[in-house]
């Protein structure tokens, strides 16, 4: 346990695109995200029905995201964005029912500002991160239900 207030030390972290493609499996469906605040850290999860992941490629972005299907830009807060890409993934049920309301979250957290949902289509799940820094990040992959974790390290 870190103490409050410190940073995690044993974080070494990324800025690399981290992939990790599962072709074959089926579609995955999405049923939560959350973000909090750590110690050092912000963590958002991604939790999936079933009891494996999709696939999944996570890297920083310097051009312009865009939603799919629409192409409308989208604007985050915060100096870098984050792309999360799942597939294969959905983020509705088998009715087309979303799986949650709420796309656009304003979280105001020291390194995730914000989040936002854009794209869920034919088999492709699509987040970006408005965060305040584009610094190191690490990806986890929890069990239990199935979840994807993505810390992202405070600035300094």
């Amino acid at each position: 346990m870190v103490p409050p207030g410190s940073q995690d030390t044993g974080f070494a972290g990324t800025t690399s695109a981290v992939h990790r493609p599962r072709p074959g499996v089926p579609p995955r469906i999405l049923r939560a995200v959350d973000a909090k605040v750590n110690p050092g850290y912000d963590r958002v999860t991604f939790e999936f029905t079933g009891d494996s992941l999709p696939g999944y490629h996570v890297e920083y972005t310097s051009g312009p995201v865009r939603r799919c299907g629409s192409g409308d830009p989208v604007v985050v807060a915060g100096a870098g964005r984050l792309v999360v890409r799942l597939e294969p993934a959905q983020a509705h049920d088998e009715r087309g029912n979303a799986m949650f309301t709420e796309r656009d979250r304003t979280l105001g957290l020291p390194a995730v500002k914000d989040m936002k949902l854009v794209c869920d289509f034919e088999g492709q799940v699509e987040w970006v991160l408005g965060v305040a820094v584009a610094g190191p990040y690490r990806v986890s992959e929890l069990a239990g239900p199935a979840r994807l974790v993505l810390d992202v390290r405070h600035g300094r």
